[in-house]
């Protein structure tokens, strides 16, 4: 029990003394940080400037309505913020590793090296983007429409979940690439336009073809409209969270594989 006791409290210190290197960055580079908010607040406003245009020629779009997008909005904020606030920038130092050779000191680690290029530093940032989402989020579930109860509450809470894994398995690939490919900065670039599509309705996609190839392949309704669907069509979601376990065991194997190749910067 005390060596139990004991993990327990290294594990916390090990988390606030993160939160204090990411206090002291913030620190030492305000101005980008506030220069990073300003853009978030922009891309925020500018998606509700976007779909109040629309909402005021027509009464929904596909079946959404104007609390459904907001909604949809804030659910993408929260899931991206949570990504860039806790695991971002410790995935890219992958990529960088590969290249420089900093992964062999990684690989030295007696801890599971894909954990430890999980977590990290923490981006202040990001977390003040889910609060910006959470907060769009609570607004429009008292502006709606829907009856939603815990139950709903709940699912949409795991689905939620579900597409910060997803977020976070599908950079890790991105990220491993790079043992096949060394540089994926331009990988990941696409990666994130297309996750800058996150807030659109899923009915903009025209059938189901496209519908799946964006759910599954290119996940990217999984970043909002997959955790919308519980509070609006509850009974369709929940096969769905079978998905991220898959993906992040997929991130695990393609990792395994990588390692089994790689032979350092030096050869």
């Amino acid at each position: 029990m005390r060596g139990a006791r004991s993990y327990g409290g290294w594990r916390w210190s090990v988390a606030v003394k993160q939160l204090w290197l990411g206090l002291r960055a913030w620190r030492s580079f305000r101005s980008s940080f506030w220069l990073g908010v300003f853009a978030d607040m922009t891309w925020l406003a500018f998606s509700f400037v976007f779909f109040g245009s629309i909402y005021g020629r027509v009464g929904s779009l596909g079946g959404w309505g104007w609390s459904d997008v907001v909604l949809l909005i804030g659910t993408a904020q929260l899931i991206e913020g949570t990504y860039v606030g806790l695991f971002e920038s410790n995935l890219r130092r992958l990529s960088a590793g590969v290249r420089s050779g900093a992964l062999d000191r990684w690989l030295l680690y007696p801890v599971d090296t894909q954990l430890l290029l999980i977590f990290g530093r923490v981006n202040l940032r990001g977390l003040l983007v889910f609060f910006l989402g959470l907060g769009v989020v609570l607004y429009a579930l008292r502006a709606g429409e829907h009856q939603i109860g815990a139950a709903s509450l709940v699912r949409y809470g795991l689905l939620v979940v579900g597409g910060v894994a997803v977020r976070l398995a599908a950079a890790f690939l991105i990220e491993t690439l790079a043992f096949f490919f060394v540089d994926v900065a331009v990988l990941r670039a696409l990666q994130n336009e297309f996750y800058g599509y996150a807030a659109y309705p899923q009915s903009v996609y025209p059938g189901w073809a496209w519908k799946l190839l964006f759910t599954l392949l290119i996940p990217v309704l999984w970043m909002g409209n997959v955790p919308v669907a519980a509070l609006r069509e509850p009974g369709q979601v929940l096969p769905w969270l079978a998905f991220p376990p898959l993906l992040l065991l997929a991130s695990r194997l393609l990792f395994a594989a990588a390692l089994r190749r790689y032979q350092s910067a030096g050869g």
